[in-house]
């Protein structure tokens, strides 16, 4: 025992968070012998060590049961919320035994009937099995968010453009700083992409990045998403849920599409951006949050104002630095740096180890106007790796290429759109919602355009 109490004294002391309404009890338990070798934290009341570990963290927790407004079982609860890796070790009233046993089915780490006088020494052992649990949890942790990292998908902004240089710039000004970032760009230029590098250069990167396209869910299961619920607060909610700006806390939550986000939920995001509180759907106990919002569109919010889909006020607080992804026919010297990239990468994921891309198929990326950018570059060297069957990529292998001898740099804009968009059209049968996703716009904004250029089946 004498050698375990000098290792934890040469160590940073471990926290321990004591919770008894008995002044004495806390006065004494501070002053025995024992407890210098421990950072023991008296607290007269639950609230009291509730509003310490919203913000502070511990290695154990020990509480007395019966306290008045909250009892020990509904503190474990509570902390379980909050830190469930905290080890709770429960003190009940002699005779107390069914307490302290649902206690444990409930995941307290162990509990003690009073008095404690007759078994200090298994008490301050049970508190040193619970220190070491605490260091061997936090150890998994580590080792499984550094195992997360190394798996991570491809985060590389790659390029040399000047377009693209200015993104890497504005995210080094950025990523330490403690601000609201918004991203615009067209669909497929890599708006999660900047998300994560501004969160992985961040004071947060070992912290979680979570992400939430606010234009795939009704509003109903948005709200619960990102404010979480109480057990029985809807048909349907079974337990309590955490949020995602409850799980996102000293981490990143990134709001994809945040221009379809509903009106009537943009008004409580706007609250909870400025107070990082907010409630459970449900619930009455105001949460805070320390997490950090990045969010994206891909339309200007100025605009979305303006028709009233967007709070003018929401717009305000989200813009507080603003990062603009270029589309990929703006950093067309970044076209053949991206194409043999993701070719490697392919390559090595398919067990196709090709030489390269010919110059030909080269010059008919680079021609081509990528509508859908980044993202269709990509699946198009994927399916081009998947189907290749010389030593390098050729024309046959590039779908817009194998179909055509026109010279597209001899076409202006308006010319190369519509001869693109034809090219789409007939790739997919005249399916409008294929093309659609082929181009990567909406169906709408095809139909517009088909409409703009007489585009016929015939033809």
């Amino acid at each position: 025992m004498i050698d375990i109490f000098c290792y934890l004294k040469a160590m940073e002391k471990p926290k321990i968070l004591l919770i008894d309404n008995n002044e004495i009890f806390l006065e004494l338990f501070c002053c025995l012998p024992e407890a210098n070798f421990f950072e023991v934290i008296p607290f007269n009341s639950a609230k009291k060590a509730l509003d310490y570990l919203s913000k502070n963290k511990a290695d154990v927790v020990i509480s007395d049961n019966q306290m008045p407004k909250m009892s020990g079982t509904e503190l474990l609860l509570q902390i379980q919320d909050m830190h469930p890796d905290i080890p709770f070790i429960l003190i009940t009233a002699y005779g107390s035994s069914e307490q302290a046993i649902a206690a444990i089915k409930q995941g307290a780490f162990h509990y003690f009937e009073k008095p404690i006088d007759d078994k200090l020494e298994l008490f301050w052992s049970t508190i040193r099995e619970a220190v070491d649990k605490r260091g061997m949890l936090g150890e998994i942790e580590a080792l499984r968010k550094e195992k997360a990292l190394q798996s991570k998908r491809l985060t590389s902004i790659i390029g040399r453009s000047d377009r693209i240089t200015q993104v890497r710039e504005s995210i080094a000004v950025v990523a330490e700083l403690k601000v609201t970032v918004l991203i615009y760009g067209e669909t497929g230029t890599g708006k999660e992409l900047v998300a994560r590098a501004v969160h992985d250069q961040s004071g947060r990167q070992n912290k979680g990045f979570f992400a939430i396209n606010c234009s795939e869910l009704s509003l109903g299961v948005m709200e619960s998403e990102l404010f979480g619920h109480e057990k029985g607060s809807f048909t349907g909610a079974v337990a309590r849920r955490k949020g995602l700006f409850e799980i996102a806390d000293k981490g990143t939550l990134f709001l994809d599409e945040i221009s379809n986000a509903p009106m009537t939920l943009q008004s409580k995001m706007l609250r909870v951006l400025e107070t990082h509180e907010f409630k459970r759907v449900g619930g009455v106990s105001p949460i805070y949050s320390d997490f950090r919002i990045i969010a994206a569109t891909n339309t200007p919010l100025e605009d979305a104002v303006t028709q009233g889909r967007f709070r003018q006020d929401l717009l305000y607080r989200l813009n507080t630095y603003v990062i603009e992804t270029p589309p990929l026919r703006d950093r067309k010297e970044d076209i053949p740096l991206l194409a043999e990239y993701y070719l490697r990468h392919f390559s090595t994921a398919y067990h196709r180890y090709l030489e390269g891309i010919s110059e030909s198929a080269m010059d008919a990326l680079i021609s081509y106007q990528w509508p859908g950018n980044v993202r269709e570059l990509v699946n198009v060297i994927e399916r081009a790796v998947i189907t290749c069957r010389e030593s390098k990529i050729t024309t046959r292998d590039i779908p817009f290429a194998s179909e055509t001898s026109v010279n597209l740099s001899s076409m202006n804009l308006k010319q190369m759109e519509q001869y693109v968009i034809g090219l789409a059209l007939k790739k997919s049968g005249f399916n409008k919602t294929r093309a659609s996703e082929m181009l990567g716009i909406a169906r709408k904004t095809l139909i517009e355009k088909i409409r703009k250029y007489n585009i016929q089946e015939a033809d």
